[in-house]
């Protein structure tokens, strides 16, 4: 009879770890929003100060804020982004070689936030396009899933689409 009891209850904890694990959305989400930078939030840290290229072990920190976007038109303010971005390999001492980073983000949506990260090449000198993964998120976001894709525009401003997972 005791062995019915550790089974019923492996069983009832099983059921608690996989109804925690489940995501608050209820079905595949996509929408896009454009990223643009806020005067004087490009932050460097530890010892680089942007008096040089940036090598492996620089990092750097930003804000942004996020906006509704429909491929043309900027809408109303939704919220903002959080970025770090650790260098993995530099640019080089005149800038001409892409480089590796560790792209780390919090996006802060009404709601809750959704957090991605990856890696990804810098060009010196044109537009990146970049996809990561979707980690997860907190609140209507809760243990999402899925990817993003970012994509450089012109004028300091970034498309991000997110593709979202329950």
């Amino acid at each position: 009879m005791r062995r019915y009891g550790v089974v019923f209850v492996l069983v009832l904890l099983s059921a608690a770890v996989w109804v925690s694990a489940a995501s608050a959305i209820k079905g595949p989400q996509t929408f896009s929003l454009l990223e643009e930078g806020t005067p004087n939030s490009d932050q460097p840290l530890g010892d680089f100060t942007f008096d040089r290229p940036p090598v492996g072990g620089d990092r750097i920190a930003f804000t942004n804020a996020l906006y509704r976007w429909k491929g043309t038109k900027k809408g109303a303010r939704v919220g903002r982004d959080q970025v770090m971005i650790t260098f993995i390999t530099g640019f080089g001492a005149d800038f001409s070689k892409k480089a590796t980073a560790l792209f780390s983000a919090q996006v802060f949506l009404p709601g809750g936030t959704i957090f991605a990260e990856g890696y990804g090449r810098l060009s010196p000198n044109g537009p990146s396009k970049y996809t990561f993964p979707i980690l997860g998120g907190t609140g209507t976001y809760a243990n999402v899933r899925g990817y993003v894709n970012v994509r450089d525009l012109r004028d300091d401003r970034t498309n991000i689409q997110f593709h979202l997972l329950p």
